[in-house]
């Protein structure tokens, strides 16, 4: 809230609402409710935005003039605010480019609603707005109806009928308009509602035609997208997942039964409020969704939210000058959001949303002594939202295994059998055993059937002219399944290979 102290500086513009049942001013609920979703990205400025309906107009009001210095004053707060109402504006402007939008700004919120008012009236955008004296009866909404008997006793300006005995005024117009007056000019307290967002972000839109393909239905969902993130922003909130649903308009096609509703979950790795990531996201999943009949409405719901923190720098390098791939657009390639400093996640989820989930795939560490079992390989979208694991102190890292650093950088899958020449190993040639044993035991607590289950081994680092380094292992009966009274030395052996060095 403003202090005592502070000057108040009110902002206002008009609200664009498509005519249904009503007349576009926000007289029914859904006009109401269209009007309070395109007044959310205001919220994200300030938190003190009001919503005005009446004479055939919709108004948002929002007093910046207790958060300017957070925006670096007055003047840069108004070059974004400009810049942000002009990107909210509806599509289908002049031909010229992007429409100027109006608006009106005031000492209080009935002076930025009037001067918003007299410049929509057709006034030349060039001429500065009136000072609060000169501004026409009409401009204030409590004083319209009392206008043609104003003017009629020469009161055509607010300065001319302030100038009135109030008395005498009070009797002619009433307390209320008097009031209003009172409030335009600051001199008398104005209570509005403040906007409020809700808590969870559900949006519904009646589209009013059929949506006859995945292009038009994502074009379709465009605004309320622009309505999520507003939402996001103004809660300070990223969306992890959405859901997009949509209407279908027949109820059987081809004698097929269709369900009324088909929805698309959509789910990101970090929290997200760019509106042409989510659109990428939709377009990819959109473009792999069988299409069965044309959709008339849409629903958009947020599933999961989380605290939005400041982007941080990709690792992928800019975009280097040159031609698209072969036989791709530009930036359509794959690697091209990488190569266009796209974050790493983002582009994950694109390229899996285009492949789909097992098409793009990453490693996993696994908490398993087994070379074969060390790693796991799953769909990189589900490895980007599991929590990393902390990472360990340096005292915990020097004490590992030793035997660790001996670890092959490549495995043979599965292991290559070993011929015995008497008790020694050959690949190629007889085998000389350089290191070992490692004695492993490990995967008693798996199925049976499991590709990696119980491993009795010895593993030795072993070389010979013709392979060079290897990684080999003796595989030793498990102690339950020995003779009784067969030491583990003398139970049989077979010797594979599942490493190679260099």
């Amino acid at each position: 809230m403003a202090q005592p102290n502070q000057a108040l500086h009110w902002i206002a513009w008009p609200l664009h609402v498509a005519q249904g049942d009503g007349q576009g001013n926000g007289d029914s609920d859904g006009e109401r409710s269209a009007c309070a979703q395109q007044a959310w990205w205001a919220l994200r400025w300030t938190p003190r935005v009001a919503l005005w309906y009446g004479a055939g107009q919709a108004v948002a009001l929002m007093e910046v003039g207790s958060v300017e210095r957070l925006w670096g004053g007055r003047q840069a707060m108004l070059l974004g605010l400009l810049r942000a109402l002009r990107e909210q504006q509806p599509e289908g402007g002049q031909a010229g480019g992007p429409r100027m939008p109006f608006w009106a700004r005031g000492a209080t919120a009935w002076q930025a609603l009037a001067r918003l008012r007299w410049r929509m009236q057709g006034t030349d955008s060039r001429q500065p707005w009136p000072p609060a004296d000169a501004l026409p009866i009409w401009t204030l909404p409590a004083l319209e109806p009392h206008a043609p008997a104003l003017e009629r006793m020469g009161c055509r300006r607010w300065g001319e009928l302030r100038a009135l005995p109030r008395a005498g005024l009070a009797r002619r117009i009433g307390l209320p308009a008097l009031l209003a007056l009172d409030q335009a000019y600051g001199s008398s307290p104005h209570a509005l509602d403040w906007l409020e967002l809700p808590e969870h972000f559900a949006l519904r839109a009646d589209l009013g035609y059929p949506a006859s393909d995945a292009q038009a239905l994502l074009q379709a969902a465009r605004p309320l997208l622009l309505a999520l993130q507003a939402w996001l922003q103004a809660r300070h909130q990223g969306v992890l997942g959405l859901q997009l649903r949509w209407h279908h308009d027949l109820r059987r096609v081809d004698g097929t039964q269709l369900p009324a509703w088909e929805a698309l979950d959509i789910r990101t790795a970090r929290p997200a409020q760019a509106l042409e990531h989510m659109e990428r996201l939709l377009r990819e999943r959109l473009a792999r969704t069988p299409w069965r009949a044309p959709a008339d409405m849409l629903e958009l719901v947020a599933l999961d939210t989380a605290p939005f923190a400041a982007d941080a720098g990709s690792c992928l390098p800019p975009a280097a000058p040159g031609p698209a791939p072969l036989g791709e657009a530009a930036g359509a390639a794959d690697g091209a959001g990488a190569a266009s400093g796209m974050a790493w996640h983002e582009w994950v989820e694109r390229v899996s949303a285009r492949r789909g989930a097992q098409g793009v795939r990453v490693a996993q560490l696994q908490s398993d002594h087994r070379p074969e079992a060390m790693q796991r390989w799953t769909p990189a979208c589900e490895a980007l939202q599991t929590p990393q694991a902390t990472r360990r102190p340096a005292h915990a890292r020097k004490a590992a295994n030793p035997w660790q650093g001996l670890l092959p950088p490549w495995l043979l899958d599965p292991p290559q059998p070993l011929l015995l020449q008497g008790s020694r190993p050959c690949w190629q040639g007889p085998l000389q055993l350089l290191a070992g044993p490692y004695r492993l035991e490990a995967g008693w607590w798996g199925e049976p059937q499991a590709d990696a289950a119980l491993a009795v081994r010895d593993y030795f680092v072993a070389s010979n002219a013709a392979v060079g380094h290897v990684w080999i292992y003796r595989e030793r009966t498990p102690a339950s399944e020995r003779l009784p009274g067969m030491p583990a030395l003398l139970s049989p052996a077979a010797w594979f290979a599942q490493g190679i060095y260099g």
